[in-house]
């Protein structure tokens, strides 16, 4: 009887212990969960401020460009214009000799 009563004893003792190690276990896996969650968050939130950076400085090349397109296109235009303005008072003119 007292054999069984302390391999009972011995039974729990080695239970108890394993459920200790198994929470150690336990807390060990969920502070790296976390610490792989903070580091996951960080990358992410740097990757994001990389990429909006590059995203603007783009925008910023476009809207250049296109303003530079714009001014071409106006003095295009402009010369446009005076070829036509000057072709307009030769063909009104009676004379048809250039200036």
């Amino acid at each position: 009887m007292n054999r069984v009563l302390e391999v009972e004893r011995e039974a729990a003792v080695a239970i108890a212990a394993a459920e200790a190690e198994a929470e150690a276990a336990l807390r060990a896996a969920r502070e790296l969960r976390r610490r792989i969650l903070d580091q996951a968050r960080d990358r992410a939130s740097r990757l994001h401020v990389r990429a909006r950076s590059r995203i603007a400085a783009t925008l910023s090349q476009l809207e250049a460009q296109s303003k530079a397109a714009i001014g071409q296109r106006e003095s295009l235009e402009s010369i446009a214009q005076r070829a036509i303005d000057n072709l307009a008072r030769r063909l009104a003119s009676g004379d048809h000799e250039p200036p």
